[in-house]
């Protein structure tokens, strides 16, 4: 296509980047044209929201009162449900029903028109939309049976720069979505990317169970989001050329740029450290569990656990078997630099050796049969000692069947045996009669005594209903 000298299309009049050629003529570079085509898709156009009506809707809903208050208070308990059962679908839902985002993109319009009176607000409502939801969840994880901390919570304790990039480019699609009159599904999108709910919520778990590092974690998180939706919002309403809402020289919005700027650096400078950890921790478990897999394998030996630290980059491998020497933990140490793990706390531990487990095995099979033989022979001796019970028994049995019908008049005859009295030994032999006997009924029980006793000895020991009668007394003569 040929332009004439000044740049102007021939055709239609359109000024455009031109080049001359060998000939003298102008012919404007594809590279521009093309560059030029492809802008032309990113601009709003006739999709463009009027500015006053863009701006009236975002201050609109920087306000938290009545309906929007009521909905953030919902929206709070149901995140906070969703956290503490962990459940994805219903923070999700908390997500999509939460207003939580409209003094956010408030905070970062105002600046951009320099409407710092839309800005108080914006912040004043934030911060007050920010107090009810901690104090919310606050008081449900207070009241909930369920303490544990389950990963949706975990995933929200740890911010890092990916959490800047999604904020950022949330919050870029949600102002411009509030700058274009066609919004479609944007706004919701952008509630569920940006998550605002579930770090506050989590910022409640970690205050109501007195978890400081959940609670700074979480509102860390909740920081990165704010900050960078608001900067979407300023650098969008800065782009589209919005008009400002008040006379500014340069000195104060140099000053704007300068403070929104401190903002951001502060707040992006610990999310790249606490991202640059996180992927050196992954990079290190990667390696790490690589390293075990290929080089661990020790003859007669078998790994029976092993333990990845990724914060102490530590590796502890446990081992059972033969036993590991030093030459074969030299080894082990010398391929972590293979693996990249240079610097890394390698510990070699050693279980019990198979033969070590063979002499402990051994020495427990010893005293078990040790405290067998000792219960079977009290187990004898408390047969023995039944047996001579049973005995006994039976023998003051008969003895009383026959003593009975040796003598009618007695009651009872008992055979006493005295503690730790040997067999051999004189026993002790009461008999009791309803009337006490004479000498003769004595004696020949005496002599029956001393034959069913087999001439061991014994003594007797009589005892009756009634006294014996004494002789009576003669009368005494008169002198």
């Amino acid at each position: 296509m040929m332009w004439s000298p000044g740049g102007v299309d021939s055709a239609n009049g359109s000024p455009g980047a031109a080049e001359c050629t060998e000939d003298g003529i102008f012919v404007r570079s594809a590279n521009t044209m093309t560059i030029q085509r492809l802008l032309t898709y990113f601009r709003l156009g006739e999709n463009a929201e009027d500015p006053a009506v863009a701006l009236e809707t975002i201050e609109r809903n920087v306000v938290f009162r009545g309906t929007n208050l009521l909905i953030l208070v919902f929206a709070i308990l149901i995140a906070s449900v969703g956290l503490n059962v962990n459940s994805a679908a219903v923070i999700i839902g908390a997500m999509l029903i939460s207003p939580l985002m409209g003094p956010i993109v408030g905070i970062g319009a105002g600046l951009g028109v320099l409407d710092l009176r839309l800005v108080r607000r914006a912040l004043k409502n934030l911060g007050f939309a920010v107090g009810a939801s901690v104090v919310t969840s606050t008081l449900y994880f207070l009241v909930s049976p369920l303490d544990e901390a389950y990963s949706e919570i975990l995933a929200r304790t740890n911010p890092t720069i990916w959490d800047v990039l999604i904020a950022a480019a949330g919050g870029f699609a949600g102002i411009i979505a509030a700058a274009s009159k066609d919004r479609g599904n944007v706004v919701p999108g952008v509630a569920i990317a940006t998550a605002l709910m579930p770090p506050l919520c989590t910022a409640g778990f970690g205050l109501a169970h007195a978890n400081w590092a959940y609670f700074a974690g979480a509102l860390f998180l909740f920081l990165i989001n704010s900050v960078f939706i608001s900067l979407a919002a300023f650098s969008t309403v800065r782009w589209l050329k919005y008009p400002t809402r008040q006379f500014a020289d340069a000195v104060i919005r140099r000053r704007i740029v300068q403070v929104v700027s401190g903002i951001v650096v502060l707040t992006v400078a610990p999310s790249i450290w606490l991202a640059v950890r996180l992927v050196q921790q992954n990079t290190f478990k990667q390696r790490a569990d690589r390293f075990v897999a290929m080089e661990t394998g020790i003859p007669d030996n078998y790994l029976v656990q092993r333990t990845v630290d990724p914060v102490g980059r530590s590796i502890v491998l446990t081992y059972m078997g033969s036993g590991v020497d030093s030459v074969q933990e030299a080894q082990l140490r010398r391929r972590l630099d293979v693996h990249g793990l240079a610097g890394c706390d390698l510990q070699v531990r050693t279980g019990l050796s198979l033969k070590e487990l063979g002499r402990e095995d051994r020495a427990r099979t010893a005293g078990l049969q040790r405290q067998l033989d000792e219960q079977r022979a009290l187990m004898a001796q408390l047969s023995t000692i039944k047996d001579s019970l049973a005995r006994r028994e039976a023998f003051r049995d008969e003895l009383m069947r026959e003593a009975m019908a040796l003598e009618p008049d007695l009651r009872w005859l008992v055979v006493v045996d005295l503690p730790g009295q040997a067999d051999s030994l004189p026993r002790v032999v009461s008999a009791r009669y309803m009337h006490y006997p004479d000498t003769v009924q004595v004696a020949r029980m005496d002599r029956w005594l001393a034959q069913k006793l087999n001439g061991r000895g014994h003594t007797l020991v009589i005892a009756a209903d009634s006294l014996p009668r004494l002789p009576a007394t003669p009368p005494k003569r008169k002198r």
